[in-house]
């Protein structure tokens, strides 16, 4: 049980806890404002304290960062299995967690602050030091076990803030599944490896279908998930790297391969201007030849006679001489043109002869050019070749891992539908075996609700394959106060299952928020059945309430005899100095 809360710093109103039922009441005075509120009364502050002296972190909105509790620290009298120990933390210095009692109990390691004089645990250490002396889980850093947390766990004894009530079997709303699944499935007990195995076959699945996402989107490039498409394109790339790896393998880099390349072409070049040459020349061999067929040596002198007869003229003698030395002279010049397109046509076939040597001649070099250009290659072009040659695997090698990534998806996929399947026939059975705890569990349950409404509600636990799922159903429960209801039965199923436990806390804890909204018919049956429950079974509850939402007059005899005896500390926000913590800010 929780036998105390105090604080170093003399404005704060300890608390004085007994066994038992125990009530926490934000007093409301006759002459108080309408728009008072309870908030400053400090109700959530003690539940915060409570939790911040059990190891909670201190986050920068958290009450403990106000610099007005600087210097500030805050204590707990509690029992841990059967032994009293007194903790405290100080605001400035809330990585240490002193405790005192007896401390050679513990398993880990705590240490001696010399200024304080006092024996403390890191925070750390004093979580899992709880977790062990609390709720029985030992473990280590090389432990493989999952289990859940102490601050999870002790987050369904002393709910926190609004957000603590909405859901029964969550502690805040934005709580991890796996959080969920295994802090309930330990609660009702059932197996707790398997509902963690659910969650993380669940962890899996969800990662390979963000990847998968991630693929379509084109974060990873031009990256296709069809196996098939993929496939092809590694026999394509594949078929191409072995084409260019014969290339290089047969490859001959010849050191002169530039300069015998411009040599073949420049005889090539004169090639060209020799074969052009010889086309001409042979042409104009053409025309010699057929200018020398038609040339005529010898005019006979009587046909010109005989043509100048039909023409009518008649020749005297005296031109007859002139005639002949005029045909002499064409003779003559007959005769020398033919002996110079003789010798033109000797220098022609001379030169044409000569042309078609130096032809052959260079055709010889450049052919031989040729072949060495043809069998080697230029050292540049085998760079090119290499460079092709390593863009080519490095693409090969890209599209083989991306073939091996689909087929590790794939396959993930498969597997873990197995692990799913098998999982699923292992934990039914399970399930089936647990079948007496689980009606022990649901008719607590409906014991709970019965006692607060006609027709009681029944807890549902079922299982598929994505492991445990809970849920609650009471008839008209649309109303918030009829939620803050289940969370209050199922807390008080807790702590009666919790009695049967080796380790478990004997206590529980309720805001005032779990009273909001709430029928005060309702109100009093929930206060009624906390009291009687702590008198059954030997634990403590803790509630908060505000002076004006008691309904009093729903109260059996018992509780309203018992009701103001069971207050252990009023509170109030009308003065200065009326809240927890004694000041105002």
């Amino acid at each position: 049980m929780i036998y105390r809360v105090t604080s170093n710093n003399p404005k704060f109103k300890n608390v004085v806890f007994q066994p038992g039922f125990n009530v926490i009441l934000a007093e409301r005075e006759n002459n108080t404002d309408n728009k008072q509120t309870r908030n400053g009364a400090g109700k959530t502050t003690l539940v915060e304290i409570i939790h911040f002296c059990l190891g909670a972190t201190v986050y920068k909105n958290s009450v403990f960062k106000n610099e007005n509790l600087r210097g500030w620290s805050f204590g707990l009298e509690i029992d841990i299995r059967e032994e009293r120990y007194n903790i405290e933390r100080f605001v400035d210095d809330p990585g240490k967690i002193f405790i005192s009692g007896k401390l050679e109990r513990f398993s880990r390691e705590y240490k001696y602050d010399k200024k304080h004089k006092r024996f403390y645990f890191n925070l750390n250490t004093f979580k899992e030091e709880m977790l062990e002396q609390v709720y029985g889980f030992v473990t280590s850093a090389n432990d493989n076990s999952h289990v859940p947390t102490f601050r999870e766990l002790i987050s369904y004894v002393i709910r926190r803030n609004a957000e603590g009530y909405k859901n029964a079997f969550e502690f805040f709303a934005k709580q991890p599944p796996s959080s969920k699944q295994l802090c309930n499935a330990y609660y009702l007990n059932l197996n707790k490896d398997y509902a963690w195995q659910f969650q993380e076959l669940k962890t899996r699945k969800k990662g390979l279908a963000d990847y998968e996402r991630a693929v379509k989107s084109g974060v990873f490039g031009d990256f296709k998930l069809n196996m098939g498409e993929l496939s092809a394109e590694v026999i394509s790339c594949q078929r191409e790297v072995d084409k260019l790896k014969t290339q290089l393998d047969e490859f001959r880099v010849h050191p002169q391969y530039e300069d015998i390349s411009k040599e073949a072409n420049k005889q090539t070049e004169q090639l060209h201007q020799l074969t052009n040459k010889l086309v001409l020349l042979e042409r104009l061999l053409e025309n010699y030849k057929k200018s020398y067929g038609i040339e005529v040596a010898d005019v006979p002198i009587k046909d010109i006679q005989d043509i100048y007869s039909e023409a009518g003229i008649i020749f005297k003698d005296s031109i007859l001489k002139p005639l002949t030395e005029v045909m002499n002279f064409h003779k003559t010049l007959i005769e020398n043109r033919k002996e110079y397109l003789e010798n033109e046509t000797r220098i022609l076939q001379e030169e044409i002869t000569s042309t078609k040597i130096k032809i052959k001649d260079i055709s010889d070099m450049r052919a031989n050019l040729m072949s060495i250009l043809k069998s080697h290659g230029a050292l540049s072009e085998y760079v090119a070749l290499q460079n092709r040659y390593t863009e080519i695997v490095q693409r090969l090698e890209d599209l083989k891992r991306k073939l091996e990534d689909i087929d590790k998806l794939e396959d993930s996929k498969s597997k873990l539908k197995i692990e799913n399947q098998e999982l699923l026939i292992e934990a039914r059975q399970d399930y089936k075996e647990r079948f007496q705890e689980r009606q022990k569990v649901g008719s607590l349950f409906e014991e709970n609700t019965g006692y607060l409404y006609s027709e009681p509600g029944a807890l549902k636990i079922d299982l598929d394959e994505n492991g445990y799922s809970f849920d609650i159903e009471i008839k008209n429960s649309r109303s918030q106060g009829v939620n803050y209801m289940k969370v209050f039965c199922y807390d008080m199923l807790l702590s009666e299952l919790g009695v049967d436990r080796d380790f478990y806390p004997d206590f529980l804890i309720h805001d005032s928020t779990i009273f909001d909204g709430v029928d005060e018919r309702q109100v009093a049956k929930a206060l009624m059945m906390a009291k009687k429950k702590c008198q059954q079974l030997g634990f403590q509850y803790i509630c908060m309430i505000n002076s004006d939402k008691i309904p009093y007059r729903e109260f059996d005899e018992e509780l309203k005899k018992f009701f103001y005896e069971s207050v252990v500390l009023k509170i109030s926000d009308n003065k200065e100095d009326g809240g927890l913590l004694g000041i105002r800010f």
